[in-house]
């Protein structure tokens, strides 16, 4: 069973001081977390946890950790102060949680934010961070104290992202909240299928843009000069070699870094590697694991562009290389799901509506859904995506 993984999003501002829960809203807020992280951490030692709280300013306590101590330790040196900035802690969680998804992950973590609900004006929007969370499947699961109001922002964020919402009006019901949260909340956590993780389009998203070489802080070109040698930082990882062996040119043109390990490649280099491995829907997506660290980076748009012309330019196959064939199959958004949910049609560039027919290329390294009137459309039955000729089930 897969590990799950939680962020804490916790209200620090002045509002949880308040004393309607005895001795006060937020030292019971603090018991329901403990209580939370030792049972979820007792069923599964695996399990992690990273904290956030939030009042004037946001602040990220612990990266996810399975330390109980850790988080226990960040609990208890945190003081109460100012207003609630709720928009700004929403951005930074989702900002933790996608640097946590581009490394090897298996499954997506939640948001569980505790708060009073009394969120005062902020720059960012918390709806539109919720809606920015939906679109990539992150759920904001909110845990209300205090008396409700008409508003209920909290319970809003909930609905949006398809989270859960709790609410308390006194500390048991606060303490029987984090029990149900884990009861109920545990399967759903460890549940997760990689269809999400694993659909092309998702990984798109939330795939890192390499740098440039102007990209680079000073800091990180000192560093890189360090480590590599001022003679072999623009040197590029896969080919050794400074000078592009696709376009010729010098590394500052093509020449890239990953911005978590910051090792250098040429663009064409690191698109060659990617078409070396084995994982087709990282192939799908026009993504790649850093050969260095594995983090999640994505091939520049006119590369796997490039790459794609080649694929449907056929004089460009080995002399004697027969014409492979694929099957297609007819199928429908409803019955694929979230994949056709996360897909676009290669022909008109449109996403799919649950009533739609689809035809899906039979290539284990395509698989591009069209729309089935779409599909008449292609030239000779190439699929537009992979170069290869499809042959519909009916048709066999």
């Amino acid at each position: 069973m897969a590990s799950s993984q939680i962020l804490i999003t916790l209200d620090t501002s002045r509002s949880m001081f308040r004393s309607d829960y005895k001795p006060s809203r937020f030292n019971n807020a603090l018991d329901a977390i403990k209580l939370l992280v030792s049972k979820v951490l007792e069923k599964d030692a695996t399990n992690s946890f990273a904290l956030i709280t939030f009042n004037d300013s946001i602040k990220k306590m612990n990266d996810f950790t399975r330390s109980k101590d850790e988080i226990f330790n960040s609990l208890d040196e945190l003081t109460l102060k100012g207003s609630s900035s709720l928009g700004e802690a929403l951005g930074l969680s989702i900002k933790v949680i996608i640097n946590e998804l581009r490394k090897i992950s298996d499954q997506i973590p939640r948001i569980l934010l505790i708060s009073d609900g009394n969120a005062t004006q902020s720059a960012i929007d918390p709806l539109k961070m919720a809606k920015l969370a939906a679109q990539l499947n992150i759920k904001i699961d909110t845990f209300r104290l205090g008396e409700s109001s008409h508003l209920n922002i909290l319970k809003r964020l909930s609905d949006i992202s398809k989270g859960k919402y709790y609410f308390s009006n006194d500390k048991e019901t606060l303490k029987n909240s984090a029990r149900s949260y884990y009861k109920s909340s545990l399967s759903d956590l460890t549940s997760q299928k990689d269809n999400v993780i694993k659909n092309p389009q998702y990984l798109r998203k939330i795939a890192a843009s390499l740098l440039r070489v102007q990209d680079l802080t000073k800091d990180q070109e000192q560093r890189l000069k360090q480590i590599r040698g001022v003679a072999n930082y623009k040197k590029c990882s896969i080919c050794f070699s400074e000078k592009d062996p696709v376009t010729k040119g010098s590394f500052y043109l093509t020449g890239r870094f990953c911005p978590n390990c910051n090792s250098p490649f040429h663009v064409h280099c690191l698109a060659g590697w990617a078409d070396s491995q084995n994982e087709s829907h990282l192939k799908r997506s026009g993504t790649v694991r850093c050969p260095h660290c594995y983090y999640l980076l994505k091939i520049p748009s006119e590369v796997t562009k490039a790459k794609r012309l080649k694929a449907l330019t056929t004089h460009n196959r080995p002399r004697g290389e027969e014409k492979k064939e694929f099957p297609a199959y007819q199928t429908s958004a409803e019955e694929l799901g979230i994949e056709a949910t996360y897909s676009s049609c290669p022909v008109c560039n449109m996403i799919f509506e649950k009533t739609d027919e689809i035809i899906k290329c039979g290539n284990p390294d395509c698989g591009a859904l069209y729309h089935k009137n779409c599909f008449k459309e292609l030239k000779g039955n190439i699929c537009r995506s992979c170069g290869f000729k499809l042959i519909l089930d009916s048709e066999e």
